[in-house]
């Protein structure tokens, strides 16, 4: 059974069997933007997310052999607002569950990926940057030791991350992925219609306006 938290912070439990989709092999569930999801290693599931300015914190229970991964958009919001697209949010849910599962912080290993500058727009406070910084303080203050990161540069990530905490990574290098990376996290800021966000991905391509359609997957074959 995977445990899912939603963008709209509800948790849910979703059964292995409806798992169609493989990557390298491996039953595949995809961590959209906003999302996160809990698993143990046993039941033979891999997690996969697709990064741009995003950022995945990826958690393992040497132990308990249990996984976690999210994606989130931002790291945090002024405005209490309970929702798995803001990190701070997003990442203590996560851990919550895994609690729940058996899991000892003092157990818990930790991984960072994203966090790109897809627009190359050298902005020095960009979302990435934004994302990683909160990813690196959130485990030092926490006290997870932070085991491999992969962030930064000018291209999207494709994550993998399957038992044993092993990572496969697929850095984007066609203009057309990148553009429809960017595209998708357009979408998941539209929910959030907040500046400065607006105004740094309104400044290098377009303005968008809050009644565009909002794109519900973020799935790219690339393996």
């Amino acid at each position: 059974m995977l445990t899912i938290g939603r963008k709209d912070g509800k948790i849910e439990k979703l059964s292995l069997a409806k798992i169609t989709q493989k990557t390298k092999g491996f039953p595949t569930h995809t961590v959209i933007g906003g999302e996160f999801a809990v698993a143990l290693d046993g039941e033979d599931v891999a997690l996969k997310t697709l990064l741009g300015s995003c950022v995945a914190l990826m958690f393992y229970d040497r132990k308990r052999k249990i996984k976690a991964m999210n994606h989130f958009l931002l790291p945090e919001t002024s405005d209490n607002s309970n929702d798995m697209k803001y990190g701070l949010y997003s990442v203590e849910a996560m851990l919550n569950e895994m609690y729940k599962q058996g899991c000892s912080k003092s157990d818990i290993v930790a991984k960072i990926s994203g966090g790109a500058d897809i627009m190359n727009l050298n902005l020095k406070n960009s979302i990435g940057a934004r994302n990683v910084e909160f990813a690196k303080e959130f485990c030092q203050k926490e006290g997870f030791r932070i085991i491999s990161e992969h962030v930064r540069g000018e291209h999207g990530r494709l994550i993998l991350l399957a038992d044993n905490f092993e990572t496969f990574i697929k850095v984007t290098q066609k203009s057309e992925t990148d553009s429809k990376i960017l595209s998708n996290e357009k979408s998941l800021q539209i929910e959030i219609s907040k500046s400065p966000v607006i105004k740094e991905y309104a400044g290098a391509v377009e303005l968008f306006g809050t009644n565009k359609k909002i794109e519900e997957t973020m799935e790219i074959e690339l393996f």
